[in-house]
């Protein structure tokens, strides 16, 4: 859990990185201090991301090795199979809502407000932060010059998800970033499947 908000925060600051090196290199600031910091912050969110997906995997190896002792069958199978589905769906639920406010704390000082749409299984981060509206603005006027820029963001949203499908226990939830009312980006189970950063 707390590999988990240690990621979040350091996809947020790599966002943030990514930002401020848009804003040196149009305002003729330290472009060269902004795009070490950028660097350092993406290095720091991969080693985080790797150690996160190496604490999990032992973490699953551990719990594989547990022997369980063998249960006597009950004339109530049926019910008991309700009620252990009703309790997996109460914890499914209490999980997303838990991330939900680990990415609205990761994303609401420096993008925007998070929602969160159970029927559709997708967190929209919400672009209404002015410097990241502008980021956005920079990559999509100039879209060879902020290819670097482009690929960080990207980059950041599906190692993103990454983190949110372990927190979850299950894939296929998506981070939706949307600016203006219209979708930028939509990142599901590590991988970007919209992209119109330039568009």
């Amino acid at each position: 859990m707390m590999g988990q908000v240690i990621v979040i925060s350091l996809v947020i600051v790599t966002v943030i990185a990514i930002g401020a090196w848009i804003w040196a290199a149009t305002h003729d600031g330290a472009v060269g201090l902004m795009a070490f910091w950028t660097v350092v912050t993406a290095g720091c969110l991969i080693v985080g991301v790797a150690y996160q997906v190496h604490a999990n995997h032992h973490r699953q190896v551990a719990q594989s090795k547990v022997v369980k002792t063998p249960k006597k069958l009950k004339d109530s199978t049926y019910f008991n199979e309700q009620a252990k589905q009703t309790a997996a769906q109460k914890k499914q639920a209490l999980q997303a809502k838990n991330l939900l406010k680990q990415l609205r704390s990761t994303y609401q000082a420096t993008i925007g407000p998070v929602t969160f749409d159970a029927a559709k299984k997708r967190y929209v981060v919400h672009v209404k932060k002015a410097a990241y509206q502008q980021a956005l603005k920079m990559i999509r006027e100039h879209p060879k010059a902020n290819q670097k820029a482009r690929r960080t963001i990207r980059t950041s949203f599906s190692e993103a998800t990454k983190v949110m499908d372990q927190a979850l226990k299950q894939p296929g939830y998506q981070l939706v970033l949307m600016a203006n009312g219209r979708v930028v980006l939509v990142a599901q189970d590590d991988r970007i499947v919209v992209d119109k950063l330039s568009e």
